[in-house]
């Protein structure tokens, strides 16, 4: 499925950032010393900095607003964006970050911070858009993250937080389209609090150890785009209100321990381009008419399950499908000789399953599959 989060991350960006405008009041005395003292605090707080971009470009002698990595608003000349991605820099975070008072976008990816987050960062009311990821930073999630009613997009992937997501941290959060809290070490259920966040369109609780139930109340998240919960320990039956998802492009639950039937209000997701409900307990059949309405599907795997059944022939109706995975699943029948309508198909697994006959036309989309991916 690739690189999930950096993916996330590039689409959710197009999405927000155009309409990512902030503004503040005029005010007649312009004062950046208190951010001057701040981001020199940071500064301090950094003990590498390889491609020395702030030893070289942050000095006292220009304004903070013509630092690298640093946005001031135009009418008051405050910061209200750092930008210090994918500097490869290494160390901790000050508590006097808590002091950059117009702050409305934060950007670490990809660096090496570490650390735990400091409590001043509550302070922060105006940030709409934080991102954390790809860091080193520790401990459990801070309850506090509540406190940024205007946030947007939050992401705390690939760091090492462990513990439970805070009850109650989106209790007030109303505005929140974006969450990404994948590949940490988060434990405990799914809070029901996150799915009161009515704006929401991106999730990604990936690779942790998450447990429980997913809750039923995910269908009411209408402007849901892209869910991935893959590789956790989410158990019991696949329980979405699938007819209300009508926007969702994205489902990745595999690799988790949901068990029972393949609902067949999949159907419904008419918007979908990937599905993966792979490494699951599932078991039955698949539903005949499961992709009668999926003609946007690109990416298709429902291996290592136990189903037990044959190839639906609606299956053949997802023109745009270009990766399918049936692998492992007790597949029986015979391969039906309309898999060669799908004329995108460039990766096909079929293996360890009980499909006898047509053995030529299986070679031959093989065959097919292999040359269309040493051409591409």
């Amino acid at each position: 499925m690739g690189n999930v989060p950096r993916f996330i991350l590039g689409l959710t960006m197009a999405v927000l950032l155009p309409n990512f405008v902030v503004s503040f009041p005029t005010k007649t005395k312009i004062d950046t010393s208190t951010d001057q003292s701040a981001l020199q605090a940071l500064k301090a707080h950094v003990v590498s900095d390889p491609q020395k971009i702030l030893e070289t470009n942050w000095s006292i002698t220009t304004s903070v607003c013509n630092w690298v990595g640093v946005t001031c608003g135009s009418q008051h000349q405050r910061v209200i964006s750092l930008n210090l991605s994918n500097m490869l820099l290494t160390g901790t975070l000050p508590p006097q970050i808590g002091n950059l008072s117009f702050l409305a976008s934060l950007n670490l990816m990809n660096n090496s911070f570490h650390g735990s987050l400091p409590i001043q960062l509550a302070n922060l009311h105006r940030l709409r858009f934080i991102e954390l990821g790809e860091n080193y930073f520790y401990q459990e999630i801070p309850s506090w993250f509540d406190s940024f009613p205007k946030l947007q997009y939050l992401s705390l992937s690939a760091n090492k937080f462990t513990g439970q997501i805070p009850s109650g941290m989106f209790e007030r959060l109303p505005k929140l389209q974006s969450l990404n809290l994948g590949m940490n070490n988060l434990s405990g259920n799914i809070p029901m609090d996150l799915l009161k966040c009515k704006e929401l369109q991106f999730i990604n609780l990936e690779s942790n150890r998450l447990e429980g139930i997913l809750p039923k109340e995910i269908g009411n998240l209408t402007m849901l785009r892209s869910l991935h919960l893959d590789n956790n320990r989410i158990q019991g039956a696949i329980p979405f209100d699938f007819p209300n998802l009508l926007n969702l492009e994205q489902l990745n639950i595999s690799f988790n321990m949901f068990r029972g039937f393949i609902p067949s209000t999949i159907s419904n997701l008419t918007s979908l381009t990937i599905l993966d409900i792979s490494a699951n307990y599932l078991s039955g059949e698949i539903p005949s008419d499961m992709f009668e309405r999926l003609s946007k599907l690109q990416d298709l795997d429902l291996s290592l399950s136990w189903i037990r059944t044959s190839i639906p022939m609606s299956l053949f109706k997802c023109k745009e499908l270009q990766i399918m995975n049936l692998a492992n699943c007790a597949l029986g029948g015979i391969l039906p000789k309309e898999i060669g309508n799908l004329t995108m198909l460039r990766s096909l697994d079929l293996s360890f399953n009980e499909i006898k006959g047509n053995g030529k036309l299986l070679d031959a989309v093989l065959v097919f599959c292999c040359l269309f991916q040493s051409v591409g």
